[in-house]
């Protein structure tokens, strides 16, 4: 005669095959959880990122047009500076906050980022096509980028 041994119900694990596949499961839906917010959030990272571009190109670019304005003795105007602008930013006008002995009002560009706004300040003259003072950027503004660019002098010594 042959003994067969007969487990009580209490001792077998309750439907093995569907534990291990609902684990599975669970592990592609946090997967799938974890992918998803990582791509938003580099979505908006790179929105971000891109709003910030546009605004340091923007306050280079201008500072650039100016000196190379200077170079030739001329002002930068409000009329030119439509092809240093990057991107779409949005555009206020304002009193001007420094300088107020120089310029009396100041042009706010704006490129708004998710997690943060980037402006750039170009305190202007007076009239119909004022000239542009001061670019105030996005970036570290320090004392020495306060002061208007002077234009360079070359110096000729002769030593004879």
């Amino acid at each position: 005669m042959s003994t067969i041994t007969i487990d009580a119900p209490e001792a077998r694990p309750l439907y093995p095959s569907t534990t291990a596949h609902h684990q599975t499961q669970i592990q592609s839906i946090v997967k799938t959880i974890i992918w998803t917010a990582g791509t938003i959030i580099f979505c908006l990272a790179m929105f971000d990122f891109y709003a910030q571009t546009y605004a340091h190109e923007t306050e280079i670019a201008l500072q650039q047009a100016q000196a190379e304005k200077l170079d030739l003795n001329q002002d930068l105007r409000l009329n030119d500076i439509a092809p240093y602008i990057a991107g779409a930013p949005i555009i206020s006008t304002r009193p001007a906050d420094k300088y107020t002995h120089m310029c009396k009002e100041m042009k706010q560009y704006t490129w708004k980022g998710f997690f943060k706004n980037y402006t750039l300040s170009l305190y202007v003259g007076l009239g119909e096509n004022p000239s542009i003072d001061y670019v105030h950027g996005p970036g570290n503004v320090t004392e020495e980028s306060h002061r208007p660019i002077a234009p360079k002098i070359n110096h000729i010594v002769d030593l004879d």
